[in-house]
């Protein structure tokens, strides 16, 4: 999709510095996810770390509005353009915006933690899903700058593995006898992760499938099945 558009809209200069912004949404929500998680896990103070945090987070919300504002500016400004590639962007926007809200909650996990969740009993079930999706980041901002759907699917097939591990996570909550508080954190963390792996595999989807025919995540799983 996003290759149509360049060559549809004729200021190629404004589809690069919306596809800039929305890679820099995507390192700032990585980052966010990252630390998070070793707030979680004891490895890093929350008090240390909340500022950057923060900084972090709002970054991603202000490129949500920036890149917002862009496409608004120039369908404005250019009335005959594609305004249904322009929603399609938007939505790729609130996908990452998504998961830099789901990174959060989980730093919210983190910050009311007594221990660290290193002795939860799900914990390894936790980390495998977790250390599965942090690549993510950086392959999803590939993907988005450099138009690269090959990246994009690489991206897609990785959102499959990810779901299979949360699933099995979701599975072993069914037969957990812990704590409430265990329980219910571990119960938290398992949406939250899910949700993240689904909005960056929405994201990736809108880099791959013509402006005519986007059906996010549910097609991308059948174009890769299909491939496999």
């Amino acid at each position: 999709m996003l290759k149509e558009l360049m060559k549809l809209w004729k200021d190629g200069s404004i589809m690069a510095d919306v596809l800039r912004r929305l890679g820099e949404m995507v390192v700032d929500a990585g980052y966010v996810y990252t630390h998070a998680w070793d707030v979680c896990c004891g490895r890093a103070v929350h008090s240390a770390i909340e500022d950057r945090i923060r900084r972090h987070d709002k970054e991603v919300n202000r490129g949500e509005r920036q890149v917002r504002r862009m496409l608004v500016e120039h369908l404005s400004m250019n009335p005959g353009q594609d305004a249904s590639g322009c929603l399609a962007v938007m939505i790729m926007a609130k996908d990452i915006e998504r998961i830099g809200d789901h990174a959060r909650n989980v730093y919210g996990i983190g910050k009311r933690l007594r221990e660290p969740i290193t002795g939860y009993r799900l914990f390894d079930k936790l980390d495998a899903v977790q250390q599965a999706t942090t690549p993510q980041f950086g392959m999803l901002q590939n993907a988005i700058v450099q138009s690269d759907e090959a990246v994009a699917h690489e991206v897609l097939r990785a959102y499959q593995d990810i779901k299979r591990k949360a699933k099995g996570l979701q599975d072993a909550l069914f037969a957990l006898e812990a704590p409430p508080l265990e329980t219910v954190n571990t119960t938290l963390l398992t949406r939250f992760f899910m949700r993240a792996n689904a909005h960056i595999g929405n994201a990736a989807s809108g880099v791959i499938f013509p402006l005519d025919n986007i059906d996010f995540v549910s097609r991308g799983l059948r174009k890769e099945q299909e491939s496999a």
